[in-house]
């Protein structure tokens, strides 16, 4: 499996409110955009749909929530999925018949965008020694090398862990992880996205910069099954 180089990520990068979000593709080729759901925004104040399923079109609408990196917020999208616990959006195109044009110029971010594919974590039971010598198997954990996006657009290393593959905690960052970058993906060795960054902790003996955190959202366990059975991943 190919493995697209590092600089054709940053071209499924887009800006979300104040912070990032990522352009993926399913196998029926519709693209969506992953983000924080903290980014969610209306007037300047966050704001989420309705929880139930007769939330109206308006309310599931986001104007001018979205715009190239760099550039202004002139795109809307329709919110498909969000869940606040996790800290997790999915974003759509805005109804095709009651906002025609809005619809065209999402089309117009998403189709120039190189989509990122969606990856996992190789997990495996963590095993344990009592003081009897007893082994005793743990949850399923896994740890990896990861790549992170600075607000300078630059990708710099870190390194994620997950047990039971709930959430990413990252640690080890190369560079700061700072307001801003929330919302950008969080990329595997083999180029897929694995996750989203929405938190981070721990300040350097200096004060400066955190460089760890989390929870933060482990892709294929708390997007929505329907987006991870259709994403496309080659």
């Amino acid at each position: 499996m190919a493995r697209e180089p590092r600089s054709t990520w940053l071209q499924a990068v887009v800006r979300v409110d104040g912070g990032r979000g990522f352009v993926i593709e399913t196998k029926d080729w519709d693209r969506l955009v992953v983000t924080a759901a903290h980014r969610l925004q209306s007037g300047g104040e966050p704001y989420l749909p309705q929880p139930h399923g007769m939330s109206n079109l308006e309310e599931r609408t986001y104007a001018n929530l979205l715009g190239p990196l760099g550039g202004e917020l002139t795109v809307w999208a329709e919110c498909l999925f969000v869940d606040p616990v996790a800290d997790l959006a999915v974003l759509g195109s805005p109804d095709g018949q009651a906002f025609w044009e809005e619809a065209e110029a999402y089309d117009a971010l998403v189709d120039a965008a190189v989509p990122l594919k969606l990856g996992t974590l190789s997990f495996k039971p963590e095993r344990h020694t009592l003081s009897d010598g007893t082994e005793i198997t743990g949850f399923p954990y896994a740890e990896s090398d990861a790549w992170l996006l600075s607000l300078g657009g630059q990708w710099f290393r870190c390194r994620v862990m997950s047990r039971r593959g709930l959430a990413l905690q990252v640690s080890d960052a190369v560079e700061g992880i700072r307001g801003g970058m929330s919302g950008s993906p969080i990329i595997a060795p083999n180029g897929r996205a694995i996750g989203v960054v929405c938190t981070s902790s721990g300040l350097r003996d200096d004060g400066d910069d955190h460089r760890e955190g989390g929870p933060n959202p482990y892709l294929p366990a708390n997007l929505p099954g329907w987006l991870v059975r259709g994403a496309r991943r080659a």
